[in-house]
């Protein structure tokens, strides 16, 4: 298991295609970010992620395929 701290921002995905939509992404201080997905959640809601936009959190899971896959999230100071 990897943890990572950052601040969780639903941001613009796909634009223009079918698979359009807003996504959670975990953004670092230093401008990078990557894509969440939190395991067991719809892929095209991401419903569990809802309640921390916009906040600094500790996510918890693995890289997969690019996209890191997040068994356990919770906010961090």
């Amino acid at each position: 298991m990897t943890k990572l701290t950052g601040i969780i921002e639903y941001k613009a995905f796909a634009e223009g295609t079918k698979s359009e939509s807003s996504r959670p992404f975990l953004c670092f201080e230093n401008g990078t970010q990557i894509l969440l997905y939190k395991k067991g959640d719809n892929p095209f809601e991401n419903n569990g992620f809802t309640e921390f936009d916009g906040k600094k959190v500790t996510v918890e899971g693995e890289l997969v395929n690019g996209v890191f896959e997040v068994i356990s999230v919770g906010e961090s100071d």
